[in-house]
């Protein structure tokens, strides 16, 4: 009897655990906490939109194209209806955090953190928003530690169909030519004259403060004189409003035209900033660092350079195993095609890992090189550049050298690469198998 009265009362906390997991409300019933991720369902809706003021992503397309993790430092429109509020806050900064989704529901949801009212204008205490209005979102995308969302900074375009009114465009309020100085600047932005456009200002690097990896940016600070710390340059792109690759893509002492819109900015701690707002572009550049971007001995090994033996979708032939090769021994990188008395036709290029010349307005290879066997220097090996890690350019090589095993130190002219970020030399080994197959040995290698 014991057994069956246990059975039952086992039967019944089962069927009690059981109902209570099916009364757990679903993720997106518990209340919404800032920047957690919200998107772990899929929309319901196809993608479409390019993104444009007159044809804005839909939020299906919108999630897509933060997955995609492509030009996201760029403005975008995104349409979507509200599913839920969690916060205006007029009192303080104005802004609002909220989710939309394309059916209003919490399928394939989009964060819109921070956002500003209509028109790009401040919620105030009467401003409000409610699930069911629809949006058009104005701003930059981003992937936040797993929540994807608009950035701070984003503000509502159009509300239920409705606009707030464009403000004019104004003429910029000078040129590069009469770009301001820092001390100019500061009294513009001190005496209210810099709100209505964009303007020229031209000074020293003094402090390179930080990267951003999301926006491909660089906060930095410039003066006159090159040491104080007069104008912050906020999240800045680099040479015509080029993605910057590291922090150490500017360096202090560098001269820079910078255009942008300049304010004052007071931070949590109540200091006031004088800056150059987000999205400003680097107009020219002087006084460029030589600081060494990419070296490679081969003392003790490749020195993160690569081998690629499938050229123009030519392998290697079946006798070949290699052509570069590191040899311990005598700490160089060495290719050949010769083996068995036999000049094999072959091609294989050593690569180099990427490297970033922006914030450089020229830039030299130097390296030392050793030959010997070949019948036509310049045909047998040649230098090459990618900016995309697929296509290359042969560039003039300096020296080449005897047939005597003795290095010599040789150069490349890579000013014409200066201000790319994603910047690969090669060292193209090739034999016709006809020509003689010569040795040649690298190292020391170094680009600045």
């Amino acid at each position: 009897m014991k057994k069956i009265i246990y059975s039952m009362m086992a039967l019944a906390m089962t069927t009690t655990v059981f109902t209570s997991c099916e009364d757990v409300p679903a993720p997106y019933s518990v209340t919404f906490e800032e920047n957690t991720n919200t998107n772990t369902n899929t929309p319901t809706t196809p993608a479409t939109g390019t993104g444009t003021e007159a044809d804005p992503f839909n939020v299906a397309a919108a999630l897509k194209y933060i997955d995609a993790g492509q030009s996201l430092d760029k403005d975008v429109y995104v349409s979507g209806t509200i599913v839920s509020v969690k916060e205006i806050d007029a009192a303080n900064y104005g802004n609002a955090t909220y989710l939309i989704s394309d059916d209003g529901t919490t399928n394939g949801q989009l964060t819109v953190y921070r956002g500003y009212a209509l028109g790009n204008k401040k919620f105030t205490a009467s401003d409000k928003l409610n699930a069911g209005d629809k949006v058009v979102v104005y701003g930059k995308l981003v992937n936040f530690k797993g929540t994807k969302e608009f950035t701070q900074g984003n503000y509502i375009y159009s509300l239920n169909g409705n606009k707030a009114a464009q403000p004019t465009p104004t003429a910029d309020l000078n040129t590069e030519t009469t770009a301001w100085t820092v001390t100019e600047a500061v009294q513009k932005i001190q005496a209210n004259q810099t709100a209505t456009g964009e303007a020229y200002v031209k000074g020293v690097i003094s402090e390179v403060v930080s990267y951003n990896e999301n926006y491909k940016s660089i906060t930095y600070y410039i003066s006159d004189n090159g040491t104080d710390k007069t104008l912050q340059v906020f999240s800045g792109k680099g040479l015509n409003g080029a993605d910057f690759a590291a922090k150490t893509d500017l360096q202090a002492g560098q001269t820079v035209v910078v255009k942008g819109n300049l304010k004052a900015f007071t931070n949590k701690q109540g200091k006031v900033i004088m800056e150059v707002d987000k999205n400003s572009k680097i107009i020219s550049i002087s006084g460029a660092s030589t600081a060494t971007v990419l070296t490679a001995k081969f003392e003790t090994g490749m020195d993160n350079f690569t081998i690629n033996n499938i050229i123009n979708n030519i392998t290697l032939p079946a006798d070949l195993s290699f052509v570069w090769k590191h040899d311990a021994s005598k700490k160089y990188m060495k290719a050949s095609s010769y083996k068995n008395n036999t000049n094999y036709a072959a091609q294989s290029r050593l690569e180099s890992p990427a490297f970033s010349l922006v914030g450089k307005t020229s830039a030299t290879l130097t390296f030392q090189v050793a030959a010997n066997f070949f019948t036509t220097a310049a045909d047998n090996f040649k230098v090459q550049v990618s900016t995309d890690g697929t296509t290359w350019h042969d560039v003039p090589v300096s020296t080449y050298p005897a047939k005597d095993w003795k290095f010599v130190t040789s150069t490349c002219n890579l000013s014409a690469y200066a201000g790319q970020s994603n910047v690969r030399i090669g060292f193209l080994y090739t034999c016709d198998g006809t020509s003689a197959a010569g040795t040649w040995e690298i190292k020391n290698v170094e680009v600045k």
